[in-house]
């Protein structure tokens, strides 16, 4: 079995940069996605000429932060301090349960020149070198998966969805979500409680049962900047501790897993 190991928000803060650079250099780690638009992500950038056993892609991010583009730009997409709204804020407008309201809170147009600009970011930190794929964060909507799928079309680089899909990769998410039995914590005290290595470990026989297959997380160290700019952040050591595990790299040896990056699957 071919194994995606897959790491997101690359470059959100320098704690959780860290701890993504710890989960390649010494775990199973071998895809993550740059969040650009951050003040971290020059940071993160330079850790990545060194680290080729790593893809490293990009992680559109259109609710934490500030936008690459003018704010006037993209009027719908942030607030009266030009930061983006928040998630949290997001789901809780009534215009979020229909596609109509999506459409209207995400005005294609605006989704796509932030991602743009967000892309044409990447190119300036990485001297011109592509993503190796492109990938959405947080919150998916339909203007939001078009842009990034029309950024797909345009550069040639794959979108983590459609690989997902074309190589029908097993997943520690399809059963597990499924049955309400994992789920994004958004609560410290069960964040705390997430024994992630144990969630995968129990997906062992539908991930390999597939020929591909992809376990996704948010492997980082916890710092205070972590914690103003989102809620989803203790567990980040709980998904760290999975990729550097002894149990995963041992379940790995003994299962003859090949690990994989998105360019293999080009």
């Amino acid at each position: 079995m071919k194994l995606l190991v897959q790491g997101d928000d690359f470059g959100f803060t320098k704690g959780v940069t860290y701890g993504i650079v710890e989960a390649i250099d010494n775990g199973i780690l071998r895809n993550t996605g740059l969040f650009t638009n951050m003040p971290s992500s020059a940071f993160a950038a330079g850790f990545m000429k060194d680290r080729p056993q790593a893809c490293f892609g990009i992680d559109f991010n259109i609710v934490s932060g500030r936008p690459v583009s003018d704010p006037s730009m993209v009027p719908s997409l942030v607030d009266e301090n030009g930061e983006f709204v928040r998630s949290k804020v997001r789901v809780k407008d009534p215009r979020f349960a229909t596609e109509e309201g999506r459409k209207e809170m995400f005005p294609y147009s605006e989704v796509y020149t932030e991602l743009k600009a967000q892309y044409d970011r990447f190119l300036e930190l990485t001297d011109g070198k592509k993503p190796g794929y492109l990938h959405g964060h947080s919150l998916s909507h339909e203007n939001y998966r078009a842009a990034i799928a029309e950024i797909s079309k345009a550069t040639g680089i794959p979108y983590s969805q459609d690989m997902a899909e074309k190589y029908n990769m097993g997943s520690t998410m399809k059963k597990k979500f499924m049955a309400g039995m994992i789920k994004k914590e958004f609560d410290p005290i069960a964040q705390l409680n997430k024994n992630t290595i144990e969630q995968v470990l129990s997906c062992s026989d539908e991930l390999l049962s597939h020929e591909y297959a992809m376990i996704g997380g948010h492997p980082g160290y916890v710092d205070a900047e972590l914690l103003e700019l989102t809620t989803l952040s203790l567990e980040r050591c709980k998904d760290l501790q999975m990729c550097c595990s002894d149990e995963m790299k041992k379940w790995i040896a003994e299962n003859h897993i090949q690990l994989i990056t998105y360019y293999d699957l080009y």
